[in-house]
């Protein structure tokens, strides 16, 4: 059967399935759902954890025959398997559908899956899944319901935000709820039991961390080399992940591109930002880049950003911040073709 994420605590409550379905390209939401799942597989008599991830050449067969194994140490194992790509291919399907088939077999089965599309969710193995198990439908909010999910995450840590602090902590997070939760957490430790503001938004960040990935989006919106420069090499020292630097970047020139696509088919500068959807605390720094930029720079800012996305990768010889200069320079509209220096 399938149910939203909001009912799981409660099927788990009644008694922990035999068969589980995560489906959701959000870490956090799968990453608590399956907590949640091992927390009551342990409390049923689990006393084993298998991890499984299904690539290519994965060994169906073998993960079969090991499930038909008795443990040594525990009559009951909670098995999890990852299938990154979404498809198990033939040999896959074959092993899910008669999974699904098997019924209680003492084990509890975790099948951990991205989001899939259409076909895939018609398929024969899936709906045989969904019948047999508890398929959890993980959304992850859309943009209108992220001040609102936001909201509730705040309240249940002892928390009330008005919607102008919402607001701009939405406009940090948007598309990245493992940073929302980054930032829920960092909130409770320094607002108290006072409301949330955004000046406490505000403080809370600058109290966290020398600098931050928004400060850095922020200066290279206003057109500010110089302090995007030291914000970045401000990250470097801290040990900031380059992929989330990247994302941070790359977020805010996808959103720019849609302004000043908006511009160029005659609408103002005011006018696109609300048709965007730009956040109104985040409005004044994507007013100024669009009155500063032309459509024509979407293309360089793309091609950076692809540029450094590769060199992050291994798939293009380079050094990754020197990349993450050049986006950011590019962004700025001073661009410094760094992304190749060792």
């Amino acid at each position: 059967m399938k149910i939203p994420a909001d009912r799981l605590a409660a099927q788990l409550a009644r008694g922990v399935a035999p068969l589980y379905v995560l489906a959701c390209d959000e870490p956090l939401l799968v990453d608590e759902a399956l907590a949640a799942i091992r927390q009551q597989a342990r409390a049923a008599g689990c006393g084993e954890r298998e991890s499984h991830v299904a690539e290519r050449g994965f060994d169906w067969d073998a993960l079969g025959a090991s499930l038909k194994n008795l443990s040594l140490f525990s009559s009951r194992r909670l098995v999890e398997l990852r299938l990154p790509g979404g498809k198990p291919g033939d040999a896959g399907a074959r092993f899910l559908t008669a999974l699904a088939a098997a019924g209680d077999t003492g084990n509890v089965f975790v099948l951990l899956l991205p989001a899939l599309d259409a076909a895939s969710g018609r398929s024969k193995w899936a709906t045989a899944l969904a019948e047999a198990g508890v398929w959890v439908e993980l959304r992850p909010p859309r943009r209108e319901q992220l001040p609102a999910w936001l909201r509730q995450r705040l309240r249940a840590a002892g928390l009330d935000a008005d919607d102008a602090a919402l607001d701009l902590l939405a406009s940090r997070v948007e598309g990245n709820l493992l940073a929302a939760k980054q930032e829920i957490d960092q909130l409770v430790l320094l607002a108290g039991a006072g409301p949330v503001t955004p000046g406490v938004v505000r403080d809370a960040v600058a109290d966290g961390a020398r600098f931050d990935v928004f400060q850095l989006s922020d200066a290279a919106l206003a057109g500010d080399a110089a302090r995007a420069a030291r914000v970045l090499a401000g990250l470097r020292r801290e040990g900031e992940a380059e992929v989330l630097v990247l994302w941070a970047l790359v977020r805010d020139i996808l959103q720019l591109a849609d302004v000043l696509a908006r511009t160029a088919q005659g609408r103002s500068v005011e006018q696109a930002l609300q048709d965007a959807g730009v956040w109104r605390s985040r409005a004044e720094a994507f007013g100024r880049a669009a009155r500063r930029r032309r459509g024509a720079d979407v293309g360089r800012l793309l091609g950076s950003a692809a540029r450094a996305d590769q060199v992050l990768k291994g798939a293009r010889p380079g050094n990754a911040w020197n990349a993450l200069l050049e986006v950011t320079m590019e962004l700025c509209g001073a661009a410094l073709p760094l992304a190749e220096t060792a």
